[in-house]
């Protein structure tokens, strides 16, 4: 059995990943960011005796997934924590493209901590590998593996091109780091779950062919936000019933993720939604549910019965255990 843990780290990514192997307890983390002038993924790993980290994914490097890796690599440096693996997608044209991007002090100052606490820990890591999808699945133990189907080889060469070009040069945005987000993919022989960063809409036109098992657990691309989001894909995915889908979300005025369309997308195709703050979207899909009944025409005894139940869910959701805000943990491959 393995258990995933969504941090509440606002807009961005800090996910755990805990699962017994040999008698030995086995934890993994997915992107880490800080969060109101703290380290959740480091506050939960200092009120444990960690001898060593399986894996550490870096999806991408956007401050909002790195943030918190400076203190943590410090902290396993200073512990002398091992880090087995550390799978991420660094490279020179991603460098090139955050050089171009004249990052704020604040940004400069973590990615300046981020590669000097990593070059000190660098002994540390017994496998240091920049990933893509046709990276070489990973055993967790033997029967879960941990893949990975994005970012494509495509997308390095396109942009090494493109830095190359001396003329009608295209201006580099945030937005191309995404290009090199990951799509995590951990499995047993059963169930599998996707962990979608931040991952464009190009990763997900043929990544059919490749999932052979039903899925549990996904995470919506983007912090929800619908230019990410390609449906054909998602309508078309093998889950189970009211399949868990996770938004990692927070306030931010720039981006104001999740869209709603995004969340409602989910909803309309049968997905359970599960939020780690109540905002934008999430705010107005909870309002919407919670209508007043007089809004809608509702003929039918079924349509009556579902309405009511979404409402009571969704009231009964608004708590110290809500399904819209705080940390999010699934038990996966029970």
């Amino acid at each position: 059995m393995a258990s995933i843990i969504f941090k509440n780290v606002g807009q961005g990514d800090s996910i755990i990943i805990e699962w017994n192997f040999e008698e030995k307890n086995k934890i993994g983390i997915i992107d880490c960011n800080l969060y109101e002038n703290s380290n959740p993924i480091l506050n939960y790993l200092s009120q444990k005796d960690l001898k060593e980290i399986e894996f550490i994914i870096l999806s991408h490097f956007h401050y909002d997934h790195f943030s918190g890796f400076p203190t943590l690599f410090k902290y396993c440096f200073e512990k002398g924590i091992k880090i087995k693996w550390f799978l991420h997608t660094l490279s020179e044209q991603v460098l090139h493209i955050y050089n171009k991007l004249v990052p704020t002090k604040k940004v400069e100052r973590s990615i300046e901590g981020f590669f000097s606490w990593l070059e000190l820990l660098k002994n540390k890591i017994e496998f240091d590998i920049s990933v893509n999808y046709h990276s070489i699945p990973i055993p967790l133990t033997d029967k879960i593996l941990l893949s990975f189907f994005a970012p494509s080889e495509k997308t390095g060469i396109a942009i090494a091109k493109q830095i190359k070009r001396k003329v009608n040069r295209k201006e580099f945005c945030r937005a191309d780091l995404n290009k090199f987000s990951t799509i995590t993919y951990i499995r047993n022989n059963e169930k599998g779950i996707l962990i979608t960063s931040d991952a464009v809409k190009a990763h997900f036109r043929n990544l059919h062919n490749l999932l052979d098992k039903e899925i549990v657990l996904v995470q919506a691309p983007h912090h929800g936000s619908f230019a990410n989001i390609y449906q054909d894909f998602w309508s078309k995915l093998i889950r189970k019933k009211e399949c868990p889908a996770v938004f990692s979300v927070g306030y931010n005025p720039k981006d104001k993720l999740p869209n709603i369309e995004s969340v409602k997308f989910f909803d309309g195709l049968g997905f359970e939604i599960f939020s780690t703050n109540s905002v934008y979207g999430i705010s107005d899909y909870i309002n919407q549910i919670n209508l007043n009944q007089s809004n809608y025409q509702l003929d039918k005894k079924t349509q009556y019965l579902n309405y009511f139940s979404k409402l009571r869910k969704a009231q009964n959701q608004l708590g110290s255990n809500s399904k819209f805000e705080g940390d999010k943990k699934f038990e996966i491959f029970n």
